[in-house]
């Protein structure tokens, strides 16, 4: 699983220890320049982003790349559950969204099911059937 990590220093450790114990190869930035660097660099971008969130601030200056994660599915964790800033994460268009003082294994749990075949619950084995 391709999978690019950021989250400030001293921000977010637990989860990126969490999320480094099951995701091996995983991409860590700890500043927003290296990785706006990396998105400019590689062309080839990463399945999915998670960005975990110190401050307002931060997330205003993440909204400025906004158009940078269109092509990767994004995990937002936000550091607070103010509706302000929760409106202003949807801005990044997450595929889930969370904050800081929430289980990590959340994220993981989340990062296995996006990265599973058909990113979701369908099991391929059952038959469907439609309505009339």
């Amino acid at each position: 699983m391709d999978v690019l990590f950021y989250a400030p220093e001293r921000v977010g450790e637990d989860i990126q220890r969490t999320v480094s114990g099951v995701i091996p190869g995983l991409e860590v930035y700890r500043s927003m320049t290296a990785l706006a660097e990396r998105f400019r660099r590689i062309l080839e971008q990463p399945a999915i982003t998670v960005l975990v969130v110190r401050d307002r601030d931060e997330l205003e200056r993440l909204l400025t790349m906004r158009t940078t994660f269109r092509d990767t599915k994004t995990v937002l964790v936000l550091p607070d559950r103010r509706a302000e800033t929760v409106s202003r994460g949807h801005c990044l268009e997450p595929r889930f969204m969370t904050y800081l003082d929430q289980n990590p294994a959340e994220v993981v749990a989340v990062l296995a099911r996006m990265a599973s075949p058909g990113n979701g619950p369908r099991n391929p084995s059952r038959r469907q059937t439609s309505l009339p």
